[in-house]
């Protein structure tokens, strides 16, 4: 493509030579970065070409320097650096004391109201089953009144 853009590039007849035409070096710029984005080595992975520079990762053994994303960074064993860090984000996601004090404000409130919930839910069955024990001795009591009726209907 060098070659068809050649005669952009070639001296325009004006007086002295110096002048180079803005249309070609604007073009000749375009051509180079075209040329360095289609040379570039993160597309060579792309089409199946394999980096001859990458390091290779042997193993957990080697862990003195880790690739991360392509930059090679030495690990750190410092255990404080390490507890700091920790340290930082706990400090980063710890809640604010009042919401922490409402937090158990209303774990308090939540357990009352199951135990009185519990509470209530005792007295309605035992009423219910008062109800019912009730219930069912007038049944008894309406069925024997009715058997008796309808025998003496029936002698008579």
């Amino acid at each position: 493509m060098a070659d068809d853009l050649d005669f952009f590039s070639a001296d325009s007849g004006a007086p002295g030579g110096l002048e180079e035409d803005p249309a070609a070096a604007f073009l000749a710029q375009q051509e180079s970065e075209i040329a360095g984005i289609e040379n570039d080595e993160g597309f060579g992975v792309l089409q199946g070409d394999l980096a001859e520079d990458q390091p290779e990762l042997v193993g957990f053994g080697d862990l003195v320097t880790t690739p991360v994303n392509g930059d090679l960074f030495p690990d750190s064993n410092e255990q404080s650096n390490g507890y700091a860090a920790i340290a930082r984000a706990d400090r980063l996601t710890q809640e604010p004391e009042s919401l922490r004090v409402w937090r158990e404000e209303q774990k308090k409130r939540l357990e009352e109201l199951d135990v009185s919930a519990k509470l209530t839910e005792q007295e309605w069955r035992e009423k219910a089953k008062k109800d019912l024990d009730e219930w069912y001795i007038r049944q008894t009591e309406q069925m024997e009144k009715t058997k008796v009726n309808n025998r003496a209907d029936r002698k008579s």
